[in-house]
C-alpha cells in the first residue's frame, strides 16, 4: 500500500516543474493528454508511463534546459 509520501512528488521532480520553459511544459501536458484522452479506465501500466514522464523524463529536459543556459 503506498504511503502520502509516495504519492507526492519528490523536491527533484517540483524543482524540475518550476525550471521548465512554457512551451517545455505545455509539451509534457500534451503527451500526457495523448496518453490518457483515449482510455476510459486508466490502467496500472497507463499510470505508470504517466509516472515516468514526471519523474524521470521532466527532469531531463529540465537539467538540459539549464545546461544550455
Amino acid at each position: 500500500m503506498e504511503t502520502n509520501e509516495e504519492k507526492i512528488p519528490n523536491d527533484n521532480t517540483m524543482e524540475s516543474i518550476k525550471n521548465l520553459t512554457e512551451k517545455d511544459a505545455k509539451t509534457f501536458l500534451n503527451l500526457i493528454y495523448a496518453l490518457l484522452k483515449d482510455n476510459k479506465s486508466p490502467s496500472e501500466h497507463l499510470i505508470s508511463n504517466v509516472l515516468s514522464i514526471i519523474e524521470k523524463q521532466l527532469p531531463r529536459v529540465a537539467k538540459a534546459r539549464q545546461n544550455k543556459n
